[in-house]
């Protein structure tokens, strides 16, 4: 696959796309269509925080079971971790510069009838390695279509859950705030969506409507001959439905997605990946015992839109329901001469939102997005939020369900078509402010997976962005 990348690349190149050529013709048999972008990125930013390890427990990446002694409560003050887990002191840092680089490739024929067949490829690449980790492949997938019946495409493909959210989030800074945020999935390695012809109605309205159904193999332990399963890894499965209305002064879109089946998390941008299944514990000491395993279930709801107030005012909202059913850790234990007690993992599934006795148990939250962005000739200025909310959960664990963060962002961009007509370099100024110290809220994937500031020892991050893009 990685050998179609540079072929991509090569076409582009081949087809003098320094100066933004990007659809030729194979004589009568098809039309190909390369676009891409390219995008460097550096950046400064305060309370950084040293790498916390999971401590006691190896698979709690959250922390949310490294407690300095005592019971958790809702109310929590300080958030106190254990001497081997405290991070160093808090610093300002400066990481190695951000790359992104992204490339389409499309091929198509339109038959005299008006039948149309395509075929697209699609790589996404950061600092050199897959931007969804595992796939650098993001599209890779075959359609027919006719402006009569609609189009059907089958294959891996993007979300709209994600790409979408991307969409609106991206020209104010908060992508990574919003998009690869809360539930969902943002990436499906075999699916198969419909797109229904474009309904349009008097004074320039216009609605789309979209199904698209997913699934994945069923994910076996590496070693799974000698893994004792209670039943089989259950199968995942996915449904979203997504719907995008148009007219002179907005649009707005309307997305939801349900899953079965899954691993759950709150990466909103991951892969649509199989959850472990139900091992049955044989052999695991009492205190690490397997709770009731159930098939995980996780949806999101999605309204986000833009209202153009004029030619170069634009208003941006969006507010998100998720919904995670909660799993418990599971783990295949057997003898394991090099593990203490003789006891050894086969595979570990650290579980989500489950409490110190493994139980699991069923959240929910709602957060939101906005912002307002002006264009003044070649410069753009924009103000955006995030807003991470608290969860709605009955376990007695701080998860995160408790915590809440904030995101801002101030930026200026400005087109630069003295050097190339689709450049652009831009400047931004943010800020992410947490409820209290804890664990990172439910929709957070990480406890640094933004700005790297962990809540768990920093209330607050400040974040300095300078980066230039050349779309093609």
């Amino acid at each position: 696959m990685s050998r179609l990348k540079y072929v991509l690349w090569g076409l582009f190149l081949a087809t003098q796309g320094a100066s933004a050529e990007q659809t030729f013709q194979l004589g009568d048999v098809a039309t190909a269509t390369i676009t891409g972008s390219v995008k460097e990125e550096v950046y400064r930013d305060t309370n950084q925080s040293t790498e916390l390890g999971s401590c006691t427990y190896t698979f709690d990446r959250r922390g949310a079971w490294t407690w300095g002694g005592g019971t958790p409560t809702p109310a929590i003050t300080k958030y106190i971790l254990p001497t081997p887990c405290r991070a160093g002191p808090a610093h300002t840092h400066s990481p190695m510069p951000f790359n992104l680089e992204q490339i389409y490739g499309d091929l198509s024929h339109e038959f005299d009838s008006a039948w149309k067949i395509d075929g697209r490829l699609a790589y996404r690449i950061r600092n050199g390695y897959a931007d969804i980790v595992g796939n650098p492949v993001i599209e890779e997938n075959a359609a027919i279509s006719h402006p009569k019946y609609g189009e059907l495409r089958s294959g891996s493909m993007l979300t709209r859950s994600w790409s979408r959210s991307d969409s609106f989030s991206y020209p104010l800074g908060m992508s990574t705030a919003w998009s690869e945020t809360g539930a969902g999935y943002g990436f499906v390695r075999k699916g198969i969506r419909y797109s229904a012809p474009m309904l349009e109605f008097e004074g320039g309205k216009k609605l789309t409507l979209e199904g698209t159904f997913a699934t994945d193999n069923p994910r076996y332990a590496q070693n799974a001959a000698t893994v004792a399963y209670d039943e089989a890894p259950p199968k995942p499965k996915l449904w979203e439905i997504f719907a995008q209305y148009s007219d002179q002064s907005n649009l707005v879109e309307y997305i939801f997605q349900k899953s079965t089946g899954a691993q759950q998390s709150s990466w909103a941008k991951g892969p649509l990946v199989g959850d472990v299944g139900n091992a049955d514990g044989f052999g695991a000491p009492a205190t690490t015992g397997i709770g009731a395993y159930t098939r995980p279930t996780e949806n999101v709801n999605i309204l986000q839109g833009n209202h153009y107030f004029s030619s170069n005012w634009v208003g941006t909202l969006g507010i998100r329901r998720n919904y995670w059913s909660g799993v418990v850790s599971q783990c295949d234990y057997a003898t394991n001469p090099g593990a203490p007690g003789g006891i050894g993992c086969f595979f570990p599934s650290m579980g989500f939102n489950n409490d110190f006795n493994n139980i699991a148990h069923a959240a929910w939250s709602v957060d939101l997005m906005g912002g307002v962005s002006r264009t003044n000739g070649l410069w753009t200025y924009s103000a955006g939020f995030v807003r991470l909310n608290k969860a709605f959960t009955s376990t007695p664990t701080e998860y995160g369900q408790s915590n809440t963060a904030t995101y801002v962002n101030l930026q200026v961009s400005r087109k630069v078509p003295e050097v190339y007509k689709n450049l652009h370099v831009y400047c931004g100024l943010g800020r992410v402010q947490f409820g209290q110290y804890g664990p990172a809220p439910l929709s957070m994937p990480s406890n640094l997976s933004d700005f790297g500031v962990d809540p768990r020892n920093q209330s607050f991050g400040n974040l300095l962005t300078m980066g230039g893009e050349i779309a093609f």
